[in-house]
C-alpha cells in the first residue's frame, strides 16, 4: 500500500514538471524543403527551395488544376537567410529545412566560395549535416532544382538517390555530405571535394511533365565527376578516370568495372569488388617526404575479348599483374594531374604527413599547397582475380573447336 501511495504521488510531481509538446509544430502549417539551390545574384544571393507539395507528392501525373508534387520557390538577399524569409512573401507555408536532402551550388557562386553559405549551415540549428553537397557545371543551382525527373516523384530524392547509386556501383563521382566538407575545410593539409552535376538534353521543357512523357526523356540530371576545391573555392572539374583515383586514394570505392588488354591484342573486362588503400611516406636524403599509395584490391572477371587460355595459371597471373601496371601508371598521372593543374591537395597527402611525421609538418604547414605540386606520389597495387565465371575458355575459342 506504501508503494502505491509513493508511486502516486512520484507521478503527480512528475504532471507539474514535464511541458509535454511545447515546441510542437503542425505539418499542416509547414513548407517541406527537399532541395536547396543557392547561385550569385546582383543583390547577393539567389535562392532557390524544392518544396514538397504534400497533396501530390503520391503521383506525378498531376493533379486536375495540373500541379507537380513539388514546387520551386526563388528569392534573393543580401544574405542565405534572408532570402528564405523573403521567400515567406510567396510561400503559403513556414519552410521547414531539417527533411533537405541535396544542396546545389550554382558554379559561379561555387568559384568565388561557398564560405558564407556553409557557415550560415553550420549555424542553423534546423539544418541536419548529413545531405548532400552538389556542384552545378557550367550552369546555375535554380536551373539544377527546375528539372522533373522520371522514377522518382520529388526531383531531390532522385538527386540523392542517382549520388548513391553512381558512388557504389561507379565510383566516378563523389558523395559529400555537408559534414565531410566541413572536416576537410578545417582540417590542414587536405582540400575538400564535392559532387558534380549537370545537365544533359534540351532544357526547354525540364520544368514540366512534358519532359518525361517521351521513352527518352528531353532533359536528365547527370553526374559530373568530382568539383576540386582550394580552400572553399571551386578551382577545377576532374573527368570519370580522375574522380576514380580520388575516391581509391580516399578508400571510397565499392565496386567499379574496367577492363585490360591481354597478351594476343584483345581485353578482359572486370569489376572490382573490394578496394583498399593506405599512405605510406619515406623520407628521402634531402629530408623531402616522398608518397606511396599502395591498394590492394580484388576482381572478377566478367568478359573476355581473347584467346586467353583461363585454364592456366599463368594466364591469369598475367592478367593481374596487367591490371597492376595500369592501375600503378593511371593513378599516378592522374594524381599528376591535380599536382600540376589544380595544386589542391585533395588526397589528404597532407594530413597523412602532419599524422606519420607531425615534426616535418611544421616546415611544410604554411605551404603545402606549393610544396604539394612538387612532392613525389607513385602507386603499388596489389590486384587479386577471384573469381573467372562458369565459363573458363572464351566462347570464341570454343566456337572454333567445334
Amino acid at each position: 500500500m506504501h508503494t502505491k501511495s509513493l508511486g502516486c504521488i512520484l507521478l503527480l510531481i512528475s504532471l507539474t514538471v514535464l511541458s509535454g509538446c511545447w515546441s510542437r509544430r503542425e505539418l499542416n502549417d509547414l513548407a517541406i524543403v527537399m532541395a536547396l539551390g543557392v547561385d550569385l545574384d546582383k543583390d547577393g544571393y539567389a535562392v532557390s527551395a524544392q518544396v514538397m507539395n504534400p497533396s501530390q507528392a503520391g503521383s506525378l501525373s498531376g493533379a486536375s488544376n495540373g500541379s507537380l508534387p513539388v514546387v520551386t520557390y526563388k528569392a534573393t538577399g543580401r544574405t542565405i537567410p534572408e532570402a528564405l524569409q523573403r521567400m515567406l512573401s510567396t510561400t503559403p507555408r513556414n519552410l521547414y529545412l531539417a527533411h533537405v536532402r541535396v544542396l546545389v551550388f550554382g558554379e559561379a557562386y561555387a568559384r568565388q566560395g561557398v564560405g558564407d553559405a556553409i557557415d550560415f549551415l553550420t549555424r542553423s540549428h534546423e539544418l541536419r549535416t548529413d545531405f548532400f553537397l552538389l556542384a552545378a557545371k557550367h550552369t546555375d543551382a535554380s536551373k539544377i532544382l527546375d528539372v522533373i525527373t522520371p522514377f522518382e516523384q520529388i526531383p531531390a530524392n532522385s538527386l540523392y538517390s542517382s549520388i548513391l547509386v553512381s558512388h557504389k556501383n561507379w565510383a566516378g563521382t563523389g558523395k559529400v555530405t555537408l559534414q565531410q566538407f566541413i572536416v576537410e575545410l578545417e582540417r590542414g593539409g587536405s582540400n575538400p571535394i564535392m559532387s558534380g552535376v549537370q545537365l544533359q538534353g534540351d532544357t526547354s521543357e525540364q520544368g514540366t511533365l512534358k519532359n518525361i512523357q517521351n521513352v527518352i526523356p528531353k532533359s536528365l540530371i547527370k553526374q559530373a565527376g568530382i568539383a576540386v576545391f582550394k580552400k572553399d573555392k571551386l578551382i577545377g572539374w576532374l573527368g570519370e578516370a580522375p574522380s576514380k583515383t580520388v575516391n581509391y586514394v580516399l578508400n571510397e570505392v565499392d565496386t567499379t568495372e574496367g577492363s585490360v588488354e591481354c597478351p594476343d591484342g584483345g581485353f578482359a573486362g572486370f569489376i572490382i569488388t573490394d578496394a583498399r588503400s593506405r599512405i605510406r611516406i619515406a623520407i628521402n636524403e634531402r629530408d623531402e617526404p616522398e608518397f606511396v599509395i599502395h591498394l590492394k584490391a580484388e576482381a572478377n572477371l566478367t568478359t573476355l575479348h581473347s584467346r586467353l587460355d583461363l585454364s592456366q595459371t599463368a594466364s591469369i597471373k598475367e592478367l593481374e599483374q596487367r591490371m597492376e601496371e595500369k592501375f600503378d601508371n593511371l593513378m599516378a598521372d592522374n594524381i599528376r594531374l591535380v599536382q600540376e593543374k589544380y595544386d589542391s591537395d585533395i588526397f589528404g597527402l597532407g594530413e597523412e604527413l602532419h599524422r606519420q611525421y607531425p615534426k616535418l609538418w611544421r616546415s611544410y604547414r604554411k605551404h603545402w599547397d606549393e610544396s604539394f605540386q612538387s612532392v613525389r606520389v607513385s602507386v603499388k597495387s596489389d590486384v587479386t582475380i577471384r573469381r573467372i565465371g562458369s565459363v573458363v575458355q572464351p566462347q570464341q575459342k570454343e566456337m572454333e573447336r567445334k
